[in-house]
């Protein structure tokens, strides 16, 4: 037994410096929550106060070509979580996942979570998770929630189901609803803006949840900070509620701004955690966003950011869950001290599906067959040495609920609008709204040269008939492989 333990000692400990001594870092991804291309002091918001993200900006490498596959929440943080696009699986037709939605990610698929893992990493995901819990209908919030983050990669859970206005109002850590109501069964009553939670208390409030999350995170890379780990973590800001704590005042933005700000200061608590544990040269941090920032006439905190001359999504059409730029361009910044060239910018095509191929190529790990489909390994572009060809030739592009794709190739973007795509959808609503929007549709695809017009302002199909054709028989080929990588 004696030999044992000693055994087991030395594994521990020689597990703790395998990292370092194999060259393979601690890795930290960072998925902001509807944060528009503009919305950063490095991206154009030259009045925002963002200096921890300026400084990842300013360390590392900053893209301005990276997308994310969808202009909504759910797709891009599967495709992030599996390289995989949302739209191959059962939700090919809604891509909007509820709160109480069975976990979309199978057991068996490859995640970064799983991946790490498997190098010996410690895993969390901390913040939002919006990929569904357990596997029936609709979840029971009284049973374990299983499968979920536990089941796909992770170690350590602590978050929220979905969107902070989505109920119900509780955290949730590993496989448990927090803060139980002794006695009582947690339920969602009530319809509407009179749904309340009940059987939990004390409540989630809406603007102490970054500060929540903050404080978890910290804590977990301190608990972990004597073994390699990967962090997943996933604030809500800037998404709404627009709820920003009360020490986060005085943008010339309003609370929207205010919002941004305490984002980034939950960046720069992340990165002090990282230097009092000596650990930020050797951490590999991305950070980016899941979608453009939402441009809702109903969202009145982002009106007033606009008013006050915030190009939310920088100089790109529309925002979240439009089939134009401002939904999916998206901040994209690589920090690795040693790896990434700092105060550098780069125009190369990536995806935020790209996760999973390039961390697997850094730390040499083989993705399985039938993984990772929409994954390219595109971390010579984060290093700055594609000798001019970068690794990702097009990208394809969902909008919301099914409703439109477009593909990126070079200058050129398509967006199909003839023939238009089959739909489907349980709800009635939603199918109603897609309908009425394609009312507005022209009847042909539609083209644009992006490096002359960023606006997305002119239709050049007529003129390119050539060009318009070939990238719609390239999306409509890339879409019929289904779960086959291209």
């Amino acid at each position: 037994m004696v030999i044992f333990r000693l055994a087991f000692c030395l594994f521990i400990f020689t597990s703790s410096l395998w990292a370092a001594d194999a060259g393979k870092p601690n890795i930290i991804v960072i998925l902001a929550d509807d944060l528009g291309y503009g919305s950063l002091h490095c991206y154009g918001g030259e009045r925002l106060q963002t200096p921890a993200i300026d400084r990842l900006a300013r360390e590392g490498r900053r893209f301005t070509n990276a997308y994310a596959p969808g202009s909504v929440c759910s797709p891009t943080r599967y495709a992030v979580m599996t390289g995989r696009y949302l739209w191959r699986t059962r939700y090919s037709d809604g891509v909007g996942l509820g709160a109480a939605d069975p976990c979309v990610i199978e057991n068996s698929r490859l995640t970064l979570g799983s991946l790490a893992q498997g190098q010996g990493y410690r895993t969390a995901a901390i913040g939002k998770w919006h990929l569904g819990l357990g596997a029936a209908a609709k979840t029971d919030w009284n049973a374990p929630l299983s499968p979920g983050p536990l089941q796909v990669g992770f170690d350590y859970f602590f978050g929220m189901a979905a969107n902070v206005n989505n109920r119900p109002d509780a955290y949730i850590e590993n496989d448990q609803i927090l803060d139980r109501t002794p006695g009582q069964l947690v339920a969602i009553e009530g319809r509407g803006k009179d749904q309340k939670t009940v059987g939990v208390s004390p409540v989630r409030q809406p603007d102490q949840v970054m500060t929540r999350l903050t404080e978890k995170a910290v804590q977990w890379i301190g608990d972990n900070r004597d073994h390699p780990f990967f962090l997943y973590y996933a604030p809500n800001a800037v998404h709404e509620p627009v709820t920003p704590s009360a020490k986060f005042t005085g943008s010339p933005f309003g609370k929207y701004g205010d919002f941004i700000q305490e984002l980034d200061g939950s960046v720069g608590q992340i990165l002090a955690a990282l230097e009092k544990h000596q650990m930020l040269s050797n951490t590999l941090i991305i950070f980016t966003s899941d979608n453009g920032g939402a441009l809702n006439v109903h969202l009145e905190e982002s009106m007033v950011a606009l008013k006050a001359g915030l190009a939310i999504n920088g100089p790109f059409r529309d925002g979240k869950g439009s089939v134009w730029e401002g939904g999916f361009r998206e901040p994209f910044i690589v920090r690795w001290p040693g790896r990434v060239p700092g105060g550098t910018t780069s125009d190369d095509l990536i995806c935020l599906s790209d996760l999973l191929a390039s961390v697997a190529g850094i730390l040499k790990a083989p993705l399985p067959a039938d993984n990772a489909e929409d994954s390219f390994d595109v971390s010579a572009s984060w290093f700055g040495d594609t000798g001019g060809k970068p690794p990702r030739d097009h990208v394809l592009l969902q909008a919301e609920f099914a409703a439109e794709y477009a593909i990126r190739q070079g200058p050129w973007k398509l967006i199909e609008r003839s023939p238009q795509p089959g739909f489907h959808s349980p709800s009635k609503e939603i199918e109603k709204r897609i309908l009425e929007r394609r009312k507005k549709w022209p009847d042909h695809n539609q083209l644009f040269n992006l490096p002359d017009d960023v606006a997305e302002a002119k239709d050049v199909s007529g003129g390119h008939p050539e060009i318009a054709e070939r990238l719609a028989k390239l999306l409509k080929e890339e879409r019929a492989k289904g779960a086959t990588r291209y």
